[in-house]
């Protein structure tokens, strides 16, 4: 390892980082998308509707039950979906009857 005294004097910590290097501003230069959100963020703020939270409440359970209502719509046409293959599965219906006779014998 070596001895205490071979210690560099560098505090520990990253490496210091040269402002242009890296794309920051210089130090005593403001940023211009920095002073716009200030001043945005100073000036007069909109005023906010009495009834936004009641509106925002309403539209949530608007989009909830239009939302509970397709699932309900999507697992009742799977579950016809299932059963029409069920009744293809067991019915067969491309097959052709049978037939209740047999057929005329002939050649004998």
């Amino acid at each position: 390892m070596g001895s205490p005294d071979a210690r560099s004097s560098d505090p520990p910590g990253p490496p210091a980082l040269d402002p242009e290097a890296v794309g920051l501003p210089e130090a005593g230069v403001p940023d211009r998308k920095e002073t716009e959100v200030r001043r945005m963020l100073a000036g007069p703020h909109p005023p906010v509707p009495p009834d936004l939270a009641a509106r925002a409440l309403a539209r949530g359970r608007r989009l909830l039950a239009h939302r509970r209502l397709l699932r309900r719509v999507g697992c009742l046409l799977a579950v016809l979906a299932l059963a029409a293959l069920a009744w293809l599965a067991v019915s067969r219906p491309w097959l052709p009857p049978p037939a209740h006779t047999t057929p005329p014998a002939e050649g004998w």
